[in-house]
């Protein structure tokens, strides 16, 4: 990855020093995969990298951009209290999801402290093609992983136990850990959109939902099937392709420039006119990289205008609590003229 680069836009916009700790936000300008780190950036000095005696080594090897990787044993508040005030400056940037005990940790050190939407997040919902591929390969590794156990779903086998074959299967194509939890929702339970695996068992008239993905050299896949598990009924396929309808409407208006929130918008006035509009109750998708939930937000609240190499997810769903539901997910780079679907499994399987 291009941390060089990264590192320079972000020091471009900067006025005074910014604190950044988030763990997704330091792999992505540093590649440094530990679980906790303080990385201070200045607009015109070399940014210095803060780690406790468990990552040193680790951060050394790591990080491969010129930083100043400073071992701390006390509070690290004074560490990076006098990193600032070496430096010339009183004022520092922080991100405005740092929890409210380090921010007042940080004031009672004399510092004037700014809650900053984070630049470095911000610079995130842009992929460049390296990134791009490396979602790719999280997508390959997912599509291959349900094909191999597509056939063990069938009467009497548990959602979690396919769940876990799931899994299993997406480490051994080269999947460093799944993405999130995977989904496996049979039956009722398919109405529930973040259903967790139970012990409920197929039945020979079921359809599962199965929302799953792998994560690789850092980045997700995002992705959601239908799989029939024997006859179902004739409300299923007249639901099924309602909801395919609305995945395809959605996508055949995502380009650069276009409101996020219009996507959006298109769905709902398509599910009103089918009269399925209340049972859609979650935003039809969300932005997809180093976390499996970033900006941008395809919602009806959403600030957020399209570029081009977002990586969104596209699911529309409709839920009936006595019934069942469906839920159809792509995952769609965002072009200047139209967008690409990155996935090419069947909606229904």
């Amino acid at each position: 990855m291009n941390h060089k680069k990264r590192m320079a836009q972000l020091k471009e916009d900067l006025e005074y020093p910014f604190l950044v700790t988030e763990r997704e936000d330091l792999f992505y300008l540093l590649g440094f995969q530990g679980s906790t780190g303080f990385l201070l950036v200045f607009p015109d000095k070399t940014p210095v990298f803060f780690c406790d005696g468990r990552y040193a080594t680790q951060a050394k090897e790591e990080i491969k951009l010129e930083v100043e990787i400073q071992e701390f044993r006390d509070e690290i508040t004074k560490n990076i209290k006098e990193a600032v005030s070496g430096n010339g400056y009183q004022k520092l940037l922080v991100e405005d999801s740092l929890k409210i005990r380090f921010y007042e940790l940080l004031k009672n050190q004399g510092l004037e402290v700014a809650p900053v939407s984070s630049p470095s997040r911000q610079m995130r919902m842009i992929k460049d093609e390296e990134e791009i591929e490396e979602i790719k390969k999280a997508v390959r590794i997912s599509e291959e992983a349900l094909k191999k156990v597509r056939s063990l779903f069938r009467e009497g086998v548990k959602e979690k136990d396919m769940a876990l074959e799931l899994d299993y299967q997406m480490r051994l194509l080269g999947g460093e850990e799944t993405a999130f939890p995977t989904i496996v929702a049979g039956g009722k339970r398919s109405a529930l959109p973040h259903a967790r695996p139970s012990s409920y068992s197929f039945k020979d008239n079921d359809w599962a939902i199965v929302d799953w993905g792998a994560r690789v050299n850092g980045y997700c896949a995002d992705l959601t099937r239908v799989i029939v598990i024997g006859e179902v009924d004739s409300r299923f396929y007249q639901l099924l392709r309602i909801v395919e309808k609305a995945q395809q409407l959605a996508e055949t208006i995502i380009k650069e420039g276009v409101k996020a929130k219009e996507v959006d918008k298109v769905v709902r006035s398509f599910f009103k006119e089918e009269k399925v509009e209340e049972y859609f109750n979650h935003s039809l998708g969300h932005g997809v990289g180093i976390e499996i939930h970033e900006d941008p937000r395809l919602g009806p609240k959403s600030e957020d205008i399209l570029k081009k190499g977002m990586v969104v997810t596209v699911e529309p769903g409709i839920y009936f609590p006595d019934w069942g539901g469906i839920r159809l997910e792509n995952l769609v780079v965002v072009q200047e003229e139209g967008n690409k679907i990155l996935d090419s499994l069947p909606l229904l399987l």
